[in-house]
Formats: structure tokens, C-alpha cells, sequence
């Protein structure tokens, strides 16, 4: 039982990587509301809600005229009239008019939207359908190719909408690396780019190829493999993370550790977990308490947190004594623990709670902004929504 929790705590620790102290799930494609009860033919709720958006010194730039609203992304942002998504430039300007269900921000020049019909589509900025609303499922383009279902199988399209390997996949990935993870007959392998299986579905577990190396499972261990599918290191941990800066977590028994790409350790298993944070930094955690370790397992700070986040803009939201703060990637405190919330940084500012209500501060912790609107979010290309 103990070594299942462990595991369950590495998993969930690993998950949280990267996330805050935030009661908004405010990374959803817009549309896909949490379950409230709504009444009538709209999925959303009569809250009488106008948003905006601030710039850096906390002024109004655009009124808030919209019943929802998303940060911006290549320049244009997400913003809900009804019960509808469209998007608006950085002068409030609706570019595309709302017309979709649910849709996702512009990333590369392409957003993914869906119909009142519930098919998925990708846009351009003008607004006109790059992919077709006609797929039941789309991933992401990633290295030249996109996953997308229309039927029950699975197959991948190139950027100009043509289908490179065609549907044969139950469940598909995307490419990482000049490789991806498909499901053919419920056993997963790994294809390259021609839809050629690299090495036989003969795994119990097969992670995402990182930085050469991928980590698998078989006869009840984890072990990892190369891109020709050929064991590097042994299967003889319980538990395993992706490589970064060549070092990955593992766990032996109910400890973890940190090995190189050759499968030495680097810090022998001694930890209840340990994720990597960035900025070099991997978070230790000891009898329930958090602290930062460097790629040869030096301590950078004594685990005597509540909880240390990953690094943003190389600062690190920690929780001591039930208040928030922020470290630097030396592991030294750039504010005391005084926030009842904590954002990660981003554009140079982190959004905090104080006692008056959510403003927002610098890389010092100087306030910037100080609470004047019932709900904000993070700036994003130089503008923050907030609820007026």
C-alpha cells in the first residue's frame, strides 16, 4: 500500500508541475464550461458579467462589453457575446465574429473551434477554416503533422490539410522527436513519420521520446529505450520520468532518484519524490516537506516547504505557514510567505492575493497593481482580462 501511494504521489506531484494555487482552470479551451447548472437552450448560466482588459499600468484599454473573455495569443483574443466564441484584436476590435460553440487560442497561426454540431475545425487569423469543422477529435500540430479523427480510426494530415498516414490508429499522439505513439489493436507502438511501426507493441507502458530516449515498461519494470526500440537502460525501476538536461527521475522500491542517460544514478534513491522544476532545479520532497536540488543532487534549498511550484520566468512559488511566496533559482526567498494566492510569473508580473483582493507584483515583489477589479487574470503579449 505504501508503494502505491508513493507512486500515486509522484504521479499527481508531476501533474501539478507548472500549475498554481489557482481555483480557475483558466488553460481550457474557451466553451468547455465547468458543470454548472444552466437553464433554457444556452450552456451558460445568466451571471450578468462584463469583462475587459488592463494594460500594465492597471488602466482599462478595453471596456468590458464581453460575458467572458481569454488572454491574448498572437495578438488576438478569445471573447464569449452569449453564448458564442469569437476572437478580438488588441484594440477590441472583433476580428472573428463569434460563432463557435468552444474554441482554442492561436497558437502558430492556427486555432482549433467547434460547431454548434460539436465537429472540430482549425481557422487561420481571417477567420477561414484551414481544416474542415467535420473530426470528431483533433490534436495538435506538432513537427509538420496533426492527429485527427472523423470516424473511429485515427490518421495524420500534413499543414495543408493532406493525409499523410492514413486511418489505422484507435488512439494517436503527437510527434515528438521524428516519432509518435499510436494504439493499433490496443496495444501501443511507435510509428515514424511514414506510419511505419519502429519496433513491436511489446510494452506494457511507453512514454513520449525525450531527448533521444523514451521510457517503457515491460515484464512489470520500467526501463527505457532508444529510437530503434532497443533497451539503453534496464528495466529495473518502479516508477520513471522523462529525461531533461539528460537527467530523469526513477524510483526503486519507495524511493526516488535521479539517473543519467548512461543509467547511473546520479542521486541515489532517497526521496518520497522528486520532479523536475526547470532552471536546473529538480524538487525534492522529504517527509512531506519540499525542497530544490540541483543536477548532482546538491541541495539548493532544505526541504522545509508545504509545496514548491515550477520555475516561471526563474521564479518558483513556494507555501510556508499556509501563506504563498516566491523563490529565486538560488532558493532564496525574493518575498516572505504573505500571499493567500499565488500566480506563476509571467510578462514580468505575478498575480498574487492580498488581504484587499488579487492585484498584481514585479520580479522584486514590489505591487504594480493593486486590487481594483472583483476578478483578473494573467497578462499575456502585454494585457490582462479582468471581471468588471
Amino acid at each position: 500500500m505504501l508503494k502505491n501511494y508513493h507512486a500515486y504521489l509522484f504521479l499527481i506531484l508531476v501533474a501539478l508541475t507548472g500549475c498554481q494555487s489557482d481555483p480557475v482552470a483558466e488553460n481550457r479551451p474557451a466553451g468547455e464550461n465547468a458543470s454548472v447548472v444552466v437553464s433554457g437552450d444556452s450552456d451558460y448560466p445568466e451571471l450578468n458579467e462584463s469583462w475587459g482588459f488592463i494594460d500594465k499600468s492597471g488602466d482599462l484599454v478595453i471596456a468590458g462589453k464581453f460575458e467572458e473573455t481569454r488572454g491574448f495569443s498572437e495578438g488576438l483574443a478569445l471573447v464569449r457575446k452569449g453564448d458564442k466564441w469569437g476572437f478580438i484584436d488588441k484594440k477590441g476590435k472583433i476580428i472573428i465574429a463569434p460563432e463557435f460553440k468552444s474554441a482554442w487560442s492561436f497558437e502558430d497561426g492556427m486555432a482549433k473551434v467547434m460547431n454548434f454540431s460539436d465537429k472540430l475545425g482549425i481557422i487561420n487569423p481571417a477567420g477561414a477554416y484551414l481544416l474542415p469543422a467535420e473530426y470528431t477529435e483533433i490534436k495538435s500540430y506538432s513537427e509538420g503533422l496533426i492527429a485527427v479523427k472523423k470516424d473511429s480510426l485515427f490518421a495524420y494530415l500534413d499543414e495543408r490539410g493532406q493525409t499523410v498516414i492514413p486511418p489505422a490508429f484507435l488512439r494517436a499522439w503527437n510527434f515528438r522527436e521524428g516519432l509518435a505513439k499510436v494504439a493499433i489493436d490496443n496495444k501501443i507502438t511507435v510509428i515514424d513519420k511514414t506510419g511505419k511501426p519502429v519496433f513491436k507493441a511489446t510494452y506494457e507502458r511507453i512514454g513520449d521520446f525525450a531527448e533521444g530516449l523514451v521510457k517503457a515498461k515491460w515484464e512489470g519494470k520500467f526501463g527505457y529505450l532508444n529510437k530503434k526500440g532497443q533497451p539503453v537502460i534496464e528495466n529495473q525501476f518502479d516508477n520513471a520520468g522523462d529525461f531533461n538536461l539528460g537527467i530523469a527521475v526513477v524510483a526503486v522500491e519507495e524511493k526516488y532518484g535521479l539517473i543519467n542517460q548512461r543509467g547511473r544514478f546520479v542521486v541515489t534513491p532517497q526521496y518520497q519524490t522528486i520532479y523536475y522544476a526547470g532552471n536546473s532545479r529538480w524538487v525534492i520532497v522529504e517527509d512531506a516537506s519540499f525542497g530544490l536540488i540541483d543536477e548532482k543532487g546538491t541541495i539548493v534549498t532544505e526541504p522545509v516547504y508545504q509545496q514548491i511550484y515550477a520555475f516561471g520566468e526563474e521564479r518558483a512559488i513556494y507555501q510556508r505557514d499556509g501563506l504563498w511566496g516566491y523563490l529565486n533559482v538560488n532558493g532564496q526567498e525574493i518575498t516572505p510567505p504573505q500571499y493567500g494566492l499565488a500566480w506563476t510569473f509571467q510578462s514580468g508580473l505575478a498575480r498574487v492575493g492580498f488581504r484587499q483582493g488579487i492585484g498584481f507584483i514585479d520580479t522584486t515583489g514590489n505591487p504594480v497593481i493593486l486590487p481594483d477589479f472583483s476578478d483578473v487574470r494573467d497578462f499575456q503579449e502585454g494585457l490582462a482580462t479582468v471581471r468588471l
